[in-house]
């Protein structure tokens, strides 16, 4: 049997069809899904209802289980909690009861799933360390397992020495003796690479004991400005246009989702200190493996919505990444420093900017933290 392997769709109907057909083209028989259907993107009923229709196994993801309503969307930041809302609104009870009986994890041929981790599946931790992984194949009996959540494709690999060892994406024969956990990346809401964007999955041959990673040219396009008012659109694009000119190292491409369904919004202003609110810089070092905001703004006093620039500073002083988050009210999740950041980084740096230099922002809690 040929299994398709696919996660992380995110309500991108788009993508999943040319994924569906490329699948196909391929010669898939089952069509399993790792979760997160819908989240993010714009039309989770033509997704959810198109994977039905090719009578897919589909696991639950986080984002799954919180539009129907099975856990709660508090803990999401507010790009996600806005869309869980939304989506639940789109979908019919019908479709909200199909995501809330979805299971945790399924078995086909030799291998196992789940979106996130096995330890507690339904809590969606992440897989995206050696460490990690380590944990998780003590956890599993079986020899070959996938998952999603980090929408980024690679395989971690065990031996007989139960050493655990973290590789990029490649086509490979499961060997007796030896033990993966896969990650096919994103269909619907891939990372962008080397300036490149795909969307991937894999094919699974349980007869040959082969898995195969496929990768799709990923049309940003295509995803997210179906329906937008055109002059929103209009003016997203000066913006953005406006702060390449002068803000190019905070337009590091997190995602390959347009940058405002990243709420990644960019602000140029003739004195950058003008939108300065507060910053705060923490040490980091390898065994630090994540990072919370803890900022919590007066909304209901009229404060207005800040962006939290976080940025990982290396032993130079040079910022290795940033992100922007736009932030309503407030943002208190744990993320996840990723482990080529904790080989390099030496500090976090978060700072809260007003949008526009005349706004009033009005914290109420501003702890960011380093654990």
């Amino acid at each position: 049997m040929i299994y398709a392997v696919l996660s992380d769709i995110h309500a991108n109907e788009s993508a999943l069809r040319k994924v569906l057909d490329d699948a196909k083209a391929h010669g898939a028989q089952r069509i399993v899904c790792l979760g997160d259907v819908v989240g993010y993107g714009p039309l989770p009923s033509e997704t959810l209802n198109l994977l039905l229709s090719q009578n897919a196994t589909i696991i639950a993801g986080n984002h799954d289980d919180a539009v129907s309503g099975r856990v709660d969307e508090d803990d999401f930041i507010d790009l996600a909690r806005g869309a869980v809302l939304r989506h639940r609104e789109m979908l019919p009870l019908k479709s909200r009861d199909i995501l809330s009986s979805l299971p945790y994890t399924v078995t086909f041929g030799e291998a196992v799933a789940s979106h996130g981790d096995f330890t507690e599946p339904e809590k969606f931790n992440y897989i995206e360390s050696e460490e990690d992984a380590a944990i998780n194949f003590s956890s599993i009996n079986s020899h070959l397992a996938f998952v999603g959540h980090t929408h980024v494709p690679c395989i971690y690999l065990t031996g007989q020495s139960g050493t655990v060892y973290k590789i990029d994406p490649q086509d490979f024969t499961v060997e007796d003796g030896k033990r993966y956990i896969v990650n096919p990346g994103s269909v619907g809401y891939p990372r962008e690479k080397d300036g490149k964007c795909f969307s991937s999955y894999v094919l699974y041959d349980s007869d040959e004991r082969t898995v195969t990673f496929r990768f799709i040219p990923f049309a940003v396009s295509s995803v997210m400005q179906r329906g937008e008012n055109p002059k929103r659109i209009k003016k997203r694009i000066l913006i953005l246009a406006a702060a390449a000119l002068s803000l190019t190292t905070a337009l590091v491409a997190w995602f390959c989702i347009p940058k405002e369904e990243v709420s990644i919004t960019q602000v140029v202003a003739d004195d950058e200190s003008a939108l300065m609110v507060e910053e705060r810089i923490l040490d980091i070092s390898p065994e630090k493996r994540h990072f919370k905001v803890n900022l919590q703004l007066d909304f209901r006093g009229g404060s207005a919505p800040a962006n939290v620039h976080v940025a990982f500073i290396d032993a130079d002083g040079k910022t290795m990444t940033e992100k922007v988050e736009t932030v309503k009210s407030s943002w208190s999740k744990k993320e996840v420093i990723g482990e080529d950041i904790r080989k390099s980084a030496k500090q976090i740096k978060i700072t809260v900017k007003k949008q526009k230099p005349e706004e009033e922002i009005t914290i109420k809690e501003f702890k960011p933290i380093v654990f």
